[in-house]
């Protein structure tokens, strides 16, 4: 016979009448291994609950850094290049948008004109470069020659448009994406903003 949680011995008739004789004999095969479960997965339930709050404690209050890659340890050199991007902006903006020129022949003209003026603001953005070897250095000298690069190609641009009315412009590619694309993120990642590449040719 099992009376409760356990398996108990019946003994036999006595002056009190019928009554249990035996210990307890071993307890209910199925009532341990639930018990079990159950505190596990309480205990997976508080550990999962404890670990998210810790998550989101991390990811809003603990300090991370605040350097954006791309930039610069020594603002020295994007102070002075913006002050010079800023007057050859100015100078570009007296020039019509490439874009809005009908005539091939004047849109490689501006194009062209265009190529000269940036092309000596990296010149003298070259003379503002830190020392040679430094981290600050070998980032800016990369910056300069991914200019170089756009700049080549729209000079090729401007010399297609002499022979193909219909010529399109493309960019070099680096790193599976237009080379405009480093060129501006490390203007901006710099607040370098007016050494971004110019929006002219639409």
């Amino acid at each position: 016979m099992v009376s409760g949680r356990g398996r108990f011995a019946i003994g036999g008739r006595t002056d009190k009448g019928w009554g249990v004789t035996g210990a307890e004999l071993e307890p209910d095969e199925d009532a341990e291994p639930m018990s079990f479960r159950r505190r596990t997965a309480q205990l997976l339930a508080v550990a999962s609950v404890v670990l998210i709050a810790g998550l989101w404690a991390y990811a809003l209050f603990w300090p991370h850094p605040t350097t954006p890659p791309g930039r610069l340890d020594d603002p020295t050199f994007s102070t002075a290049a913006a002050e010079v991007c800023a007057a050859a902006v100015g100078q570009l903006d007296t020039l019509p948008p490439a874009w809005s020129t009908s005539a091939a022949g004047e849109r490689a003209a501006v194009v062209g004109r265009s190529v000269v003026l940036l092309t000596a603001m990296i010149d003298e953005l070259s003379r503002l470069a830190p020392p040679a070897g430094t981290n600050d250095g070998m980032m800016v000298d990369e910056w300069l020659t991914d200019w170089r690069t756009y700049i080549a190609d729209r000079q090729s641009y401007a010399d297609r448009l002499g022979t193909d009315p219909g010529a399109r412009f493309y960019e070099s590619i680096k790193a599976d994406a237009q080379v405009s694309r480093p060129i501006d993120f490390f203007a901006v990642a710099n607040r370098m903003d007016d050494c971004s590449t110019p929006a002219d040719l639409g």
